[in-house]
């Protein structure tokens, strides 16, 4: 009696984490830089441990959004004229406030990505 309690118990169980499991979904990686969609700021921009230059989600502005795909220095949703206006006054100058390939300062390859941003929300 008891081998047939335990032997039922076993086969619920099983068949428990079975249905779990068939459940559980997979891990989205859109940009495929080795960070869950979830738990990544830049979903469509790799900024990850997988690929970019900024491989460490580098977010300066504390946003949410990480710096390689953040042209946004104003804050108002969209990388416009006045996110350009604040991107001159960071050229040139050491600092991650306008560095979006994460290099330490903010350069002609920073202009390159900050271009490819204007008129998009940032992330």
């Amino acid at each position: 009696m008891k081998n047939a309690i335990f032997a039922s118990l076993c086969a619920f169980l099983l068949s428990m984490g079975f249905a779990l499991s068939g459940t559980a979904g997979s891990i989205v990686d859109t940009d495929g830089d080795l960070v869950p969609d979830v738990f990544d700021n830049c979903v469509t921009v790799p900024n990850g441990p997988g690929g970019g230059a900024c491989s460490n989600q580098e977010d300066s502005d504390d946003d949410g959004f990480g710096n390689a795909c953040d042209g946004d220095f104003d804050q108002d949703g969209n990388t416009l004229g006045s996110d350009f206006t604040l991107f001159l006054g960071f050229f040139g100058n050491p600092g991650n406030a306008g560095d979006l390939d994460c290099d330490g300062q903010t350069l002609g390859s920073d202009f390159t990505i900050f271009l490819g941003l204007f008129g998009s929300p940032p992330g």
